[in-house]
């Protein structure tokens, strides 16, 4: 159990630190109410357009008779988006008639969403001027009604929907055969007012895949109180925007420590971590704070209390097996033979290791005293010490097992 509170508490810890921008959102990239008096914004082909008014100022176009009439604006590189606009057929009579809107339009293709005699809606496809229909609804049509027009398109899918003051059609299809253009308000045979028009662009589909692991950190210099690294970068689909360094004593253990934006050297704090070998690894973090899985440790001893003297590489001879000398409720007294060494003995650690997997320094005592005492634990229960002179060169002893005192009997009542 300690060790899954270890985990989330290092998950919610991470969690805490991270700053995760909001979901991307739609952005209106293009609206015309023509409230402004001009038609500067559309190309206007065939038929008869202009402005007109209807309770507020309209684009109409008002020859009835005129076959594939358009009104095109916004950008023709546009290709994921939302139009929205009004229309009011005045006259749809005729039998192809035809009033409505289009998204990736050119000069005679696009997709169109467009209300047709009979009471249906209909999307159609037109290419090289040819229309092929791609989905029908029912739907009351009646001249001098308004109708809230709406056509989605994004990458292959295509999804309209039409409203009157009393219903409202869905229309969808799948289509790869056209992938920009602009939109337009167009006509067949048919009169019709335009109004309110307005395109969002499509919010970019959330980024759900994580950056790649980082590599092995290489570990570039450790001091008694901490450690400097760096490590190969991860990579994204989108891009990595930083990185969390994690620390820990056991097997188990990954310790959140730093967030830094870049793989170059950092020195990340111990900690008073007691782990007899210490461990550093990393995660990798991208914009939407996808987080990669950890990458691999790199494993160290745990130093001595004491800045390294570089220049000796002679190692002390090893110290000898602990011995117990005594032991209470409150742990073993052992002794050992002391190492010796050509500079000198700095430090002693004792490490001991129980609870199956813990392994940990008890004492950091100085080169003259070789005598600890070990607190009780669950077996299997072992001990040894590490010899350290000034260069940090080391030496082991060999490790014995410790028993626990037994406590003297209970004298009877």
């Amino acid at each position: 159990m300690r060790r899954l509170w270890t985990l989330l508490a290092s998950a919610l810890l991470a969690a805490a630190v991270l700053t995760v921008p909001g979901s991307a959102s739609a952005a209106v990239v293009f609206t015309d109410d023509f409230e402004g008096g001009t038609v500067g914004a559309w190309q206007l082909t065939g038929g008869q357009w202009g402005l007109s008014t209807d309770g507020s100022r309209v684009l109409r176009q008002s020859r009835s008779g005129a076959a594939a009439t358009q009104a095109t604006g916004g950008d023709p590189a546009w290709s994921g988006y939302t139009l929205t606009a009004r229309v009011k057929p005045t006259s749809l009579s005729r039998p192809q008639a035809a009033a409505g809107i289009a998204v990736r339009a050119g000069t005679d293709s696009g997709y169109q969403l467009v209300l047709r005699p009979g009471n249906r809606a209909e999307l159609v496809r037109v290419s090289a001027g040819q229309p092929t229909r791609l989905a029908e609804a029912l739907i009351t049509v009646r001249p001098s009604r308004w109708y809230d027009l709406r056509l989605r398109v994004e990458g292959d899918q295509l999804h309209g929907t039409v409203t009157s003051p009393s219903e409202t059609v869905t229309l969808t299809a799948t289509d790869t055969t056209l992938s920009t253009g602009a939109i337009a308000m167009v006509t067949q045979q048919a009169a019709a007012s335009f109004d309110d028009v307005t395109v969002d662009t499509v919010a970019p589909a959330p980024d759900t895949q994580p950056p790649s692991a980082p590599g092995r950190p290489e570990l570039l210099e450790v001091t008694p109180t901490t450690a400097t690294i760096t490590w190969p970068a991860a990579t994204d689909n989108v891009g990595v925007t930083s990185y969390l360094i994690y620390l820990g004593g056991q097997f188990y253990e990954d310790y959140f420590v730093r967030q830094v934006t870049t793989n170059a050297p950092v020195t990340v704090p111990l900690g008073g971590n007691t782990g007899a070998t210490l461990h550093v690894s990393v995660r990798a973090v991208d914009a939407a704070g996808n987080q990669s899985w950890f990458g691999p440790r790199v494993t160290f001893g745990q130093p001595p209390s004491f800045p390294k003297v570089p220049g000796d590489t002679v190692a002390p001879t090893p110290p000898g097996a602990p011995v117990i000398t005594s032991g209470s409720a409150g742990g073993a007294i052992i002794t050992w033979a002391p190492a010796t060494d050509d500079t000198g003995v700095v430090e002693y650690h004792v490490v001991h290791a129980f609870n199956i997997d813990e392994v940990r320094v008890r004492h950091k005592v100085p080169g003259n005293v070789t005598s600890a005492v070990v607190p009780p634990a669950s077996t299997p229960n072992r001990v040894w010490v590490i010899a350290y002179d000034a260069a940090w060169n080391a030496s082991y002893s060999p490790s014995v097992t410790l028993t626990n005192p037994t406590p003297p009997p209970t004298p009877p009542s």
